[in-house]
């Protein structure tokens, strides 16, 4: 009897704190205690339900990683196909404009430009991806369109350099297309050439675009003739000298250049 008593009082009493949490529920005065206690059980609740989806989701790394794998390989593609679409450009663009037979020149791609720092200096050489193997010789001409870039200095068997016509060390004999008078020019670093040995009687100005007058040897080593090396912006002509001088610059870029072509015969 006493033991009925005492469940029966147990249960009245767990009935009527239900019904008095229910009406504080509704009534909004338990928000406060329910959000602080969720705040504060929220990092247990996290690092459970991350831990049950590392089990129950045990090849989400590896998709991961396949996904980030393809994304290398199509940034690979892409990358590739640009190169080559300036490339196709390129060669389009050279036998489109040269006035050089096209079974003579071999398609090379600048690979280095030793000294060169962007912004600092301007580059006096380039290394492209053409050797010996290739047929390439020391003295071959190197072009763009129909502007003259160089010439080959050294070669082994897969890489040669050019000495751009701004280097210091190039030099070679030249005419004015305007008036085909005849001078010298040799490079004077940076960007710049010097045209020299120019007739005092000979008629240049400013503007004057400036070729390649020509001297192949017998196999073909050397530049040909009416190839641009670029256009004067200054003559000093002073009737003391025996010869006229003038700056040249070339109308190519060579720090953007990417793609040249050598002269092979």
């Amino acid at each position: 009897m006493a033991k009925k008593e005492n469940f029966t009082s147990v249960f009245l009493f767990f009935a009527i704190l239900a019904l008095i949490i229910f009406t504080l529920s509704k009534l909004g005065f338990l928000s406060l205690p329910a959000s602080i206690a969720q705040k504060a059980l929220s990092p247990i609740a996290g690092s459970v339900y991350s831990a049950f989806n590392f089990f129950s989701n045990p090849s989400k790394d590896s998709t991961i990683s396949k996904i980030k794998e393809e994304n290398r390989g199509l940034v690979k593609k892409i990358v590739s196909q640009s190169v080559l679409q300036k490339e196709n450009s390129a060669l389009a663009d050279q036998f489109a404009t040269t006035s050089v037979r096209s079974q003579t020149l071999l398609t090379a791609k600048i690979v280095g430009a030793p000294s060169f720092i962007p912004g600092v200096s301007n580059p006096q050489s380039l290394i492209i991806d053409r050797g010996t193997k290739d047929n390439v010789k020391v003295g071959n001409a190197v072009i763009y369109k129909d502007n003259l870039v160089g010439k080959v200095t050294e070669a082994n068997l897969y890489f040669s350099k050019i000495d751009l016509i701004t280097s210091p060390s190039f030099s070679t004999t030249v005419k004015i297309l305007r008036s085909q008078a005849a001078g010298v020019i040799k490079g004077k670093g940076e960007k710049q050439m010097i045209l020299d040995n120019v007739l005092q009687s000979s008629d240049i100005k400013v503007s004057d675009i400036i070729l390649t007058k020509g001297d192949q040897d017998i196999k073909g080593i050397g530049f040909p003739p009416d190839l641009t090396l670029g256009k004067l912006i200054s003559v000093a002509k002073k009737p003391s000298n025996l010869f006229q001088k003038g700056e040249v610059v070339s109308l190519l870029d060579f720090s953007n250049l990417s793609t040249v072509f050598v002269i092979r015969y």
